[in-house]
């Protein structure tokens, strides 16, 4: 252990120090002028003022993100932030997760000199980020939803009232908290910025990912293709997702109790096998040490799945 310990601590101290010579080197320094002087063609080329410490941390932090995720996988972390309505960038998580995975696992085990305590805290960090991200986008979209109608209700009116379509966004984005009025005022800077109406809602849905945002674009895209009374077509909408949203709350009410259930049943083993080893480690260490303690566990986490995805199936319903 103290061999892997050691490796793990010469493999971060490395990385953070290529990071740092990353920072100070000159290559990035002349791409980044390459880059101010293709972005504004019209001003002069001009020596860089000295960085202070928060530029200094925000580079270092964008140099080990490199270091540890590819550029695909960065922008489709940052699109993750973004539907979680997170204020971090991709390079700040990856930083983030990285010193959760390595760098609190080598603390943990300097201070408790326990092995299985540093295993747990090791899963507990490369699993803990991703659940909080997929939380935070869940309790976000379900808000962007409920808000949903009550936009659509906005926007109708101000229709009847005479108001153009951007206007109609725009009262929206006054009226409403967010979340639904800060995409309406991406929307609308993109609109400002010259793309088409179209492309802009297009756009917003790709972004937000979700399936009453999606009816709404599609009902408002195919008007203004064909025509038609556009305040009455977000009026039907609006009724339609209401009503969707009034069946999704009884069902999700019906099912709450067989998914806690499922939710239970499936991490009150682990939380005992976590227990057991930061507790007193040879009670665990039977299982592991004989074969027919192995097949066991092997047999049970079987089990444990299998149960955890018959119960998810038979309580998520689809609409």
């Amino acid at each position: 252990m103290l061999i892997l310990l050691c490796c793990t601590a010469g493999l971060a101290v490395y990385y953070a120090i290529f990071a740092v010579l990353l920072t100070f080197s000159k290559r990035g320094r002349y791409q980044e002028r390459l880059e101010a002087l293709l972005e504004q063609n019209d001003q002069t080329n001009q020596d860089r003022p000295p960085l202070g410490i928060k530029e200094i941390n925000q580079i270092v932090i964008k140099n080990v993100s490199k270091i540890f995720a590819s550029r695909s996988v960065v922008s489709k972390i940052q699109q993750q932030l973004l539907q979680a309505g997170i204020p971090l960038k991709a390079e700040e998580y990856v930083s983030i997760c990285f010193g959760l995975i390595i760098l609190l696992p080598i603390l943990v085990y300097l201070l408790s000199h326990n092995f299985w305590l540093t295993v747990i805290t090791i899963i507990v960090g490369a699993i803990l980020p991703g659940i909080y991200v997929n939380h935070q986008k869940e309790v976000r979209m379900q808000l962007l939803n409920q808000q949903l109608g009550d936009a659509l209700v906005i926007m109708a009116n101000a229709l009847r009232a005479g108001f153009g379509f951007q206007q109609a966004m725009d009262s929206v984005r006054k009226e409403l908290p967010p979340p639904i009025s800060a995409e309406f005022s991406w929307t609308l800077r993109e609109m400002n910025l010259g793309f088409s109406t179209e492309v802009a809602l297009e756009s917003l849905s790709a972004r937000v990912q979700s399936d009453d945002l999606d009816m709404v674009v599609t009902g408002i895209i195919i008007q203004r293709q064909v025509g038609g009374n556009l305040a009455q077509v977000l009026d039907n909408i609006s009724s339609t997702i209401r009503e969707r949203a009034r069946i999704q709350r009884e069902v999700k009410v019906l099912t709450a109790q067989g998914k806690l259930s499922g939710i239970l049943i499936a991490l009150l083993p682990l939380f005992l096998i976590a227990a057991l080893l930061v507790l007193n480690p040879e009670y665990f260490n039977v299982l592991i040490s004989d074969s027919r303690g192995i097949i066991m566990l092997i047999v049970a986490g079987v089990l444990e799945i299998v149960g955890f995805v018959v119960i998810r199936r038979l309580t998520n319903i689809d609409f």
